[in-house]
């Protein structure tokens, strides 16, 4: 192998890697918000989220984008842990799709031939438009990349002969080792997808034996877990401790069974293409991928609650609040999912500073907690997102209304840190009562944050909040009456001023918040 071959085989596995990114990312912009609903709508149960997982895999072609995604699925509350591991699950057999496209549209529809314009159309419309058709610019652009580089691929590797017995010998331990170079190559490539790609080009070129690509594969399949494994080892939160060790110990386990089990399987799926031309056995290593990821939904199905209890029993505990959850690697899961995430983490604080206004408003004696460290972080996530990721055009008043609810969660911590722990105005005038009153039927509305709160709820607290800045103002005029007449001390004026202006603040931030949290919700 010379010079050139080389340069040739890296620059066709760069041109598949830029394919894969190009098409993930488009597909990831063009769902938008629907993924989100489509979540919500399918994902019941075990078997509804192993079918997602699998579906949304085969869709972007990419599990890392899954376990990001499902992470920030469950950082946002919309599925639970079982249901994650379910998606995970899925998401294993979602990706024995590629090396049936590669089979089919690499080496039998010779694609390549047409990729060309395919990427010149999908390059226009991704410079020159804007949301949607920008987004199908680039799943045009990706799709013809990725069989580019496949044909780059088998012109590089055309010339080479290898002989693969001289490295590895014969036997279940060569198997082994050829599994372990699977394993390498899709962490070096960070691709399951690429490294498929580059064994059936081996295969098709006669380079690999059937049973040695099946080898390769099932090492690729444990090699995806690598980056479950970095997102565990870089210290993230609970969610994603969870997620990347479950994602883990599952690749761990269905690649042993794949190589205890290598040659049945493999037989099954010489049979099962038996009736397709397939004479290189391209289409053969595309089934045992199926056969083999099939293999491990169907045994890991019946344990699936009885190992999200294990995986949370030895993942070992940490803060699981929505804040907590927002992780910097789920600002990359999908625009949808990430600002879901946000929008939940400013539902919950947003709770506890209200709560504490409620309380306040209702006479009650209640000492606050700043939280202005949660409304940090919700700011730095906000910023950190990716809006590639995002389809502005559906998605930006949504956004634009949770950055006015984060500023109004700001003031409210301001005025609630600066406010007294009680209200000591003498007859409080009715307003507080109706301000307490409206803010507690909210926060009876919001403990469930996947119903949408009714309108007359958050118009309750526009009007309270109206009303009391109105017996603010009367309020004053009485209290300096008072003083001018000599009945009220003027400390005792200023304590009751500034007790009602700070009420007042408080109702007004707090209805701000709630009326901006409504209209940013996913509803």
């Amino acid at each position: 192998m010379d010079a050139s071959e080389v340069a040739i085989i890296f620059g066709g596995l760069g041109l598949f890697l830029l394919g894969i990114h190009h098409l993930t990312e488009g597909l990831k912009s063009f769902a938008g918000d629907s993924l989100r609903r489509a979540l919500q709508t399918l994902v019941r149960g075990r078997f509804s989220a192993i079918v997602f997982g699998a579906i949304f895999t085969a869709l972007i072609q990419s599990s890392s984008a899954t376990v990001l995604t499902v992470i920030g699925f469950v950082s946002a509350g919309l599925v639970s842990f079982s249901q994650a591991i379910g998606v995970l699950i899925g998401a294993t057999f979602g990706t024995s799709t590629t090396p049936w496209i590669v089979a089919f549209f690499g080496f039998r529809v010779q694609i390549a031939a047409f990729a060309m314009p395919i990427v010149g159309v999908g390059a226009f419309l991704w410079l020159m438009a804007k949301g949607r058709p920008r987004a199908l610019g680039a799943i045009l652009a990706g799709f013809g990349l990725i069989f580019i580089g496949l044909d780059y691929l088998q012109r590089g590797m055309g010339s080479v002969s290898w002989n693969i017995e001289s490295f590895v010998g014969e036997g279940w331990f060569a198997y082994v080792i050829l599994a372990g170079l699977g394993m390498v190559m899709t962490i070096v490539m960070q691709s399951s997808s690429a490294a498929a790609a580059a064994t059936l080009v081996a295969l098709h070129l006669g380079n690999l034996d059937f049973h040695q690509a099946c080898a390769m594969i099932v090492g690729q399949s444990i090699g995806t877990a690598a980056t479950s494994a970095a997102l565990g080892a870089m210290g993230g939160g609970l969610a994603v401790r969870r997620a990347a060790l479950a994602h883990v110990i599952f690749s761990l386990i269905v690649g042993v069974l794949g190589m205890i089990l290598l040659r049945p399987l493999a037989d099954a799926a010489v049979w099962a293409v038996s009736g397709m031309d397939d004479a290189d056995h391209v289409f053969a290593l595309a089934a045992f991928s199926s056969l083999f990821k099939l293999m491990g939904v169907v045994v890991f199905f019946p344990w699936l609650d009885k190992f999200a209890r294990f995986i949370e029993q030895i993942s070992g505990r940490g803060a699981d609040n929505a804040v907590a959850r927002l992780e910097p690697s789920l600002a990359n899961a999908g625009g949808a999912v990430a600002l879901e995430s946000a929008w939940r983490a400013t539902l919950d604080i947003a709770r506890k500073m209200i709560d504490v206004a409620t309380r306040r408003l209702a006479g009650e004696r209640v000492a606050y907690q700043r939280e202005d460290e949660a409304v940090r972080q919700i700011n730095h996530f906000l910023e950190s997102m990716s809006l590639e990721t995002l389809d502005l055009g559906a998605m930006e008043p949504r956004l634009v209304r949770l950055c006015h609810a984060v500023d109004h969660l700001k003031s409210l911590d301001d005025h609630l840190a600066q406010g007294a722990a009680k209200i000591t105005v003498s007859e409080a005038p009715d307003s507080f009562g109706a301000g307490a009153r409206a803010l507690s039927a909210w926060l009876d509305a919001t403990k469930a944050p996947s119903i949408p709160v009714a309108d007359d709820i958050v118009s309750a607290v526009a009007q309270a909040s109206a009303q009391l800045e109105a017996d603010r103002k009367l309020g004053r005029q009485e209290i300096l009456a008072s003083v001018a007449l000599q009945k009220l001390s003027t400390a005792a004026a200023a304590e009751k001023m500034e007790t009602l202006l700070s009420a007042g603040h408080a109702l007004h931030h707090s209805w701000r918040l709630v009326d901006s949290l409504r209209a940013a919700a996913g509803d």
